[in-house]
């Protein structure tokens, strides 16, 4: 038998105890987890749960491929540069949340979805207003500093560095000349939430991405997804592997956001919708009513 305290907000809800099993009796899910064959059982039975989720998501994903196809763009125009890297970032993240639903990883399903939400909002701006991709791009010059003055900072505190990394005379002359282009071009620091607000989604910022930060970041509260608790605040056991919960919600949200970036990108390359675009319309506000 092994005992578990567990903690939360400063108070100890109960301690939970185990029978350990026999090694043989153990599932292939209970040795390995999300790494076992047997994932793919769940994979059939939670697409089967969610057919009508999944098959919106698969429609979306479709729909987001051919209209990659259909972008022409010209070297010389950075705007169109960054929107197009943005939404090919953004197919990647959608299709990588929806191989986590499916295997019932709801954690990994939402921090793919905060990515997700990143790229919206960085499109969005720029479709908004095109200058803010010189921004976008020259705020690159704030995080290097940033880089450099950590180096700096560790190698003052005698902390030992890799070989063939650049002596503080070599950095200090680096930092030097990036403070120079950053007061030369005004380069602004730009937050997830300044590109919110720009592309007209500060509200989605301040519900859906932060509420989704938790699952990126560790906190007491998110990691309550982790415990079963009865009513009683007591906890009755330690919650892992696949889980069922919030599947169609993750997928919900997913489609949601990527329709968001699809409007964006359409609007912004002026292209026209195909007719399969008002099915996939249709379909997300049917689904939506579920959500309110």
């Amino acid at each position: 038998l092994c005992g578990i305290a567990v903690i939360i907000g400063g108070t100890v809800l109960c301690y939970v105890f185990y029978q350990k099993k026999d090694s043989n009796a153990l599932s292939s899910i209970e040795k390995t987890g999300f790494l076992s064959k047997e994932i793919s059982e769940w994979i059939k039975k939670h697409r089967k749960d969610n057919s009508e989720y999944f098959k919106l998501c698969e429609d979306i994903n479709e729909f987001s491929h051919s209209t990659m196809h259909t972008i022409t763009l010209y070297n010389k125009v950075l705007s169109e540069l960054i929107v197009s890297s943005l939404f090919v970032r953004a197919m990647s993240n959608f299709q990588g949340s929806i191989i986590m639903a499916e295997r019932g990883m709801i954690n990994e399903a939402k921090s793919l979805l905060r990515c997700l939400l990143e790229s919206q909002f960085a499109i969005g701006a720029i479709e908004k207003d095109k200058t803010i991709a010189e921004q976008f791009v020259l705020e690159d010059l704030h995080q290097r500093k940033d880089y450099l003055k950590a180096h700096k900072r560790n190698e003052g505190a005698g902390i030992p560095q890799c070989e063939g990394a650049p002596s503080p005379e070599e950095v200090d002359k680096l930092l030097q000349k990036i403070e120079k282009e950053i007061k030369e071009k005004k380069v602004k620091k730009f937050t997830k939430r300044d590109l919110a607000e720009k592309a007209g989604h500060v509200t989605t910022y301040d519900s859906a991405y932060k509420i989704l930060s938790g699952s990126i970041h560790v906190n007491a509260r998110d990691l309550e997804q982790y415990l079963e608790i009865n009513k009683a605040r007591e906890v009755k056991k330690i919650l892992w592997g696949p889980d069922v919960k919030e599947i169609d919600f993750i997928l919900f949200t997913a489609a949601e956001t990527m329709m968001f970036v699809l409007t964006s990108v359409c609007h912004f390359f002026k292209l026209s919708y195909e007719e399969h675009w008002l099915t996939i319309l249709k379909t997300h506000k049917n689904l939506g009513k579920k959500f309110n």
